[in-house]
């Protein structure tokens, strides 16, 4: 073989391991980016009060932030300190709770009353095991000398809720898509349950200004009545499956999950919505009665951030806002895991990349 005939050879060969190495790294970038979107879809979480479990799904379709969804309003000619973004879901004298999908993730929603409606309540939630990365991204009410008050801590928050009427009451909390958490519970109390209950701003006598009913909504609509006089456990996973918990992708975004094994013990099982669990996992089906078995594998995605960021809370204990800023447990850095390649780059246009990489070097090779 002559030296020309051997660079060109080693040419060809040194151009065929690049287009090799780009088509792995095509291939690669595919299983993450659009996994993590198929992922927050497909989420599902298991809420538990008791022997009772419900599955239920996101609100939600990723196109909004949860503030941009809820959106909290001070002064309108609708209505005033109040949510103006859920009035198509918002019920008179109902507490609900639920969980949205949002721009900027999952997200755990509280929203109490209706507006327009002239009977106020009084309602405190104290909220425990919230991953200590996620952020309050919602207080209603959010105004100077306010009659809520919100005292948060890295994992928790004590929160009280005071309504004289005409107006809702809520809050959310970004980041349920984080690995650093597996359950959460919620003890929210109502009415005479409540120290300020009777409440000195209302108008009517006390039973007129009561929550009548706490449920917990899923994404196809449907609602499951909650026991008002006990506290619920909320966790990524299903009620056949168990509790999941999320791992964090090598970029820290959380998606692309994976469950963990749990014991999963869900006698008296119920579901809100037949829909698939996350990716990888087999689908809930709807059964009054369903034995759990271990964790199966989840899949979910969040990515972190929005359009309002909140203060870090102290770590030597509660931290209180007085309605003129939110504050939470931290300020996640905003990610989109469709920049990789730019809004579109699907598995058809990746395989097409593949083999104009292959053609270009086998011809080459020639």
């Amino acid at each position: 073989m002559s030296e020309r005939s051997g660079a060109r050879a080693g040419e060809h060969g040194r151009s065929w391991l690049a287009a090799v190495a780009l088509a792995v790294m095509v291939i690669g970038s595919l299983a993450v980016v659009p996994g993590s979107a198929v992922a927050q879809e497909n989420a599902t979480f298991i809420v538990q009060q008791g022997d009772t479990c419900t599955e239920v799904t996101p609100l939600g379709d990723g196109s909004q932030t949860v503030e941009q969804f809820y959106d909290y309003t001070v002064l309108d000619d609708q209505a005033n300190y109040s949510s103006l973004g859920t009035t198509d879901i918002q019920e008179n004298q109902v507490s609900q709770l639920f969980v949205y999908r949002g721009s900027d993730g999952l997200s755990l929603v509280f929203l109490h009353d209706k507006i327009n409606e002239p009977y106020g309540f009084v309602a405190t939630g104290d909220i425990s095991g919230l991953p200590a990365d996620g952020e309050w991204a919602v207080e209603d009410d959010n105004y100077t000398d306010r009659d809520d008050t919100f005292d948060y801590t890295d994992t928790g928050a004590q929160i009280q809720w005071n309504s004289n009427g005409e107006r809702t009451d809520g809050a959310a909390f970004r980041g349920l898509g984080s690995s650093d958490y597996s359950t959460i519970t919620a003890d929210i109390a109502f009415n005479d349950e409540v120290d300020r209950y009777p409440f000195e701003e209302w108008s009517g006598s006390p039973s007129d200004n009561e929550i009548e009913n706490w449920i917990v909504r899923s994404g196809d609509g449907s609602t499951t009545d909650l026991d008002m006089s006990s506290p619920v456990e909320i966790s990524p996973g299903s009620c056949s499956g168990g509790v999941s918990t999320f791992t964090a992708t090598t970029d820290g975004s959380g998606a692309n999950a994976t469950a963990g094994t749990t014991d999963g013990s869900t006698a008296g099982q119920s579901t809100a919505a037949d829909t698939q669990t996350a990716t990888d996992s087999p689908t809930a089906t709807a059964t009054d009665t369903q034995t759990a078995t271990d964790t199966q594998t989840a899949t979910s995605a969040e990515d972190d951030g929005g359009d309002a960021t909140a203060g870090n809370a102290s770590d030597d204990g509660a931290t209180a806002t007085d309605g003129g800023g939110l504050v939470g447990t931290s300020s996640p850095t905003q990610t989109d895991s469709s920049d990789a390649f730019g809004p579109g780059f699907g598995t058809g246009a990746a395989l097409l990349a593949v083999l104009a990489l292959a053609g270009v070097a086998l011809a080459r090779r020639r």
